[in-house]
C-alpha cells in the first residue's frame, strides 16, 4: 500500500513512518520541517496543510492517508492557530483526498474530544458523549464531523482513532520532554505552568510546587499528583509502538471501514506505583504535590478496537520505564 502519512516530522509521525515501511509499505511525508534522516520515505514533501499545491504533491500515487499533522496546544493566543491548522488544514487536505483513488482515510482525533479529564461515566468508551472543554478538543472534534460529512457525500472510507495520551518509552527520562516533563518532574512543571496565562488554581499549585522545589534546593525531582482532596492520579498511556499498530490495523483490516476507535493502552495507571518505579530508575527523589489545576482520573476502554480490528497493546507504564532504562544504560556505556 501507498501510504501518505502527514506530520512525518512528529514523535507519532516519524515511528509510524517506520513501523509501515518496515512492514513493506510505501510511505509518503507531508510536514511543514523535514523529518530526521533516520525517517524512511519514499517521498516527502515541505509544506503544510493550507499549501495547496503541497497538499496535491503529497497526495499523488497515495492509497491511503494517515492524517496525524495538527497543531496541540492549550494556551489561549494560539487559539486562531488551532483552527486554522486542525479545521481549514483538515478540510483542504479532505477536498484534496476525495477526488483522488484513496482506499482509506485514517484522522488522528483525540481523548480531548470526550474529554477524557472530565468523564461522565468510566471506563470512557466510543459512545461517550462528546463535549470538549478545549480548544483543541474542540477543533479535533470538528475534524471527526467533517471527515464523517465528505465521506458521506462522496464514499470516501474512514476511520476516526481517537488517541489516548501517547509517549516514546525514551521521553519518560527526560524533564524537557514536552509532555512527560510537566507531568513527572517538578521543575518542569513550574516552567509550564508560569508559561501559562495566571489564574488562581494556577498560582496556588505553582506555590505548593515551588515549596517542593526548596526541599530540595532546587534541583530536578520527582512529584506525584494528587488533587486538593489527596486521591492520587490516574490515568492511561499508550506507547508510541501501539499506537503505530493501532494505525495500521486501521489502514489495512477491512473491519475499520467507517468506524470510530479509541486506541491506546490496555489500563490506566496509579501516579505513586509508577513514579516509584521511575525514581529506581533515575534515582531522583520523589515528593507528593496537591495540584489544583486540572486533575487526571480516567480509564479509557480499547476493548472495541482490540475485538474488531484484532489491537494488542503491549506496553504499559513499567515496560516502558525499564526498556527506556535498557537503553539508556546501553547508550552510555
Amino acid at each position: 500500500m501507498r501510504i501518505l502519512v502527514t506530520g512525518t516530522s512528529g514523535r507519532i509521525g516519524g515511528a509510524l513512518a517506520a513501523h509501515l515501511a518496515e512492514r513493506g509499505h510505501t510511505v509518503y511525508g507531508l510536514d511543514v520541517v523535514a523529518p530526521s534522516a533516520d525517517v524512511p520515505l519514499d517521498r516527502f514533501v515541505v509544506g503544510s496543510l493550507l499549501d495547496l499545491d503541497a497538499l496535491d504533491a503529497a497526495l499523488e500515487g497515495a492509497d491511503a492517508v494517515a492524517h496525524l499533522a495538527a497543531l496541540m496546544t492549550w494556551h489561549p493566543q494560539d487559539n486562531p492557530r488551532l483552527f486554522e491548522t486542525n479545521v481549514t488544514g483538515t478540510f483542504q487536505l479532505l477536498q484534496m483526498a476525495k477526488t483522488r483513488p484513496i482506499s482509506r482515510f485514517v484522522f488522528a482525533s483525540s481523548g480531548e474530544v470526550y474529554p477524557e479529564l472530565n468523564p461522565q461515566v468510566l471506563p470512557i468508551t466510543e459512545t461517550h458523549p462528546t463535549r470538549p472543554n478545549s480548544a483543541y478538543g474542540m477543533t479535533k472534534l470538528l475534524g471527526e464531523e467533517m471527515v464523517r460529512c465528505i465521506a458521506q457525500q462522496t464514499g470516501l472510507s474512514y476511520t476516526i482513532l481517537r488517541f489516548s495520551h501517547t509517549q516514546s518509552a525514551d521521553e519518560l527520562l527526560d524533564p524537557a520532554s514536552f509532555f512527560s516533563g510537566p507531568r513527572f518532574y517538578v521543575n518542569a512543571k513550574l516552567r509550564q505552568l508560569q508559561n501559562l496565562p495566571t489564574s488562581h488554581p494556577i498560582e496556588k499549585t505553582i506555590q505548593a510546587l515551588q515549596a517542593a522545589a526548596r526541599t530540595n534546593d532546587g534541583k530536578e525531582q520527582h512529584y506525584i499528583s494528587l488533587d486538593e482532596n489527596g486521591r492520587v492520579f490516574r490515568m492511561g498511556m499508550c506507547d508510541v509502538r501501539d499506537m503505530c499498530q493501532g494505525i495500521e490495523l486501521a489502514l489495512t483490516q477491512d473491519a475499520a471501514h467507517n468506524e470510530t476507535f479509541n486506541i491506546g493502552s490496555l489500563e490506566s495507571f496509579s501516579f505513586d506505583e509508577a513514579i516509584m518505579h521511575l525514581a529506581q530508575v533515575t534515582g531522583l527523589r520523589v515528593v507528593r504535590v496537591n495540584l489544583s489545576t486540572t486533575r487526571y482520573y480516567y480509564d479509557t476502554s480499547v476493548e472495541k478496537a482490540m475485538s474488531v480490528l484484532g489491537y494488542s497493546p503491549q506496553w504499559d507504564i513499567r515496560r516502558m520505564i525499564d526498556d527506556a532504562s535498557t537503553r539508556y544504560q546501553k547508550h552510555t556505556t
